[in-house]
């Protein structure tokens, strides 16, 4: 038996967009069928070009969806409320979509999440916010190893990952280079601040079914720099700013804390890390880390024919099972 390809569109052809869309063409269950994005340098040219492969894929970059995808995976933006009506747009014309927009991961704005359930439902497709962080490593993860627990009192999560192997705008987001003073202008500017936080808490909270009495305000601090760090983008002098500590928790009857720790010159110390307190207690250790930029690919790809499956409406991570496909 034959089985068709999914048709697949690529909204969005940032560095992380061409992580996807790159992945996506390994795929044999996968046809590319259109590539989106507003840049003007990259409209009407080839998506092999624009994502660095060396043959022609014949499909040009445009504007706006070409077409009718079975499937979008889209990654523009972070905030919701600025990616909001893209999405909307997307499950109107029918499409599943699957996007890296961290706000969606478990949507706080309960307004725009009505409408956006609303527009899914309406045209039985389903929509997704997923990635490695939101969607994996402090939300997806602890929860699955809640799951042997008998009774769970606490849950700490804990990524440090070392920034210097990330992308350039991953690396300037965490503040790398600057000085204490600009780190602290740039914080209250909204401009340093890992997204998602907030929402794997509350994610992994809502799983675990909790109710928190109180959570606290995000906490958002510089790393300072010891020693010299040079990356391929940048160099960070001592007592310069290497990166950015945030942390949020969330109390009850589970208490939840989750602390980040992304910085450039973390080679030594990365890990994510999972511990449990209950019965029985449980902690689990990924040396390194997970490397976020290719995980963030494979998070969306992989869940492409879950999605497919799942039943319609606005989804989260813990609403779907998930592996490599």
């Amino acid at each position: 038996m034959n089985i068709q390809p999914v048709r697949v569109a690529q909204y969005g052809i940032g560095p992380i967009g061409a992580e996807i869309a790159r992945l996506l063409l390994t795929k044999p269950w996968v046809k590319l069928v259109a590539a989106i994005d507003i840049d003007p340098k990259k409209i009407g040219k080839d998506v092999g070009d624009v994502i660095g492969l060396i043959k022609p894929v014949g499909v040009n970059v445009t504007p706006d969806v070409q077409g009718r995808p079975e499937v979008v995976c889209h990654s523009t933006g972070s905030r919701l409320r600025e990616v909001a009506s893209q999405l909307k747009s997307l499950l109107e014309r029918g499409c599943h979509v699957v996007s890296t927009c961290e706000e969606l991961s478990f949507p706080l704005d309960q307004k725009i999440r009505a409408e956006l359930q609303h527009a899914a439902r309406a045209a039985n497709v389903t929509l997704l916010g997923t990635g490695v962080n939101p969607g994996f490593v402090m939300d997806k993860l602890p929860l699955t190893i809640t799951s042997v627990c008998q009774r769970v009192d606490s849950v700490q999560i804990v990524r440090i990952q070392n920034a210097s192997t990330r992308r350039e705008p991953l690396q300037r987001k965490v503040g790398a280079g600057m000085t204490r003073a600009e780190f602290e202008r740039a914080v209250a500017d909204g401009k340093i601040k890992h997204m998602g936080l907030r929402e794997s808490l509350m994610l992994v909270g809502n799983g675990l079914g909790v109710e928190f009495d109180h959570v606290s305000d995000e906490k958002i601090a510089p790393i300072v720099a010891e020693r010299e760090i040079t990356t391929q983008y940048l160099k960070v002098a001592p007592g310069q700013v290497a990166g950015v500590h945030q942390t949020i928790e969330g109390k009850g009857r589970i208490n939840v804390s989750l602390e980040l720790r992304m910085y450039v010159g973390a080679e030594d110390v990365a890990a994510d890390r999972v511990i449990v307190r209950g019965v029985p207690d449980v902690e689990m250790e990924i040396k390194a880390g997970i490397h976020g930029d290719r995980a963030t690919a494979a998070m969306v790809v992989n869940a492409i024919p879950r999605v497919i499956s799942a039943r319609p409406g606005v989804l989260t991570m813990d609403d779907i099972p998930i592996s490599f496909r």
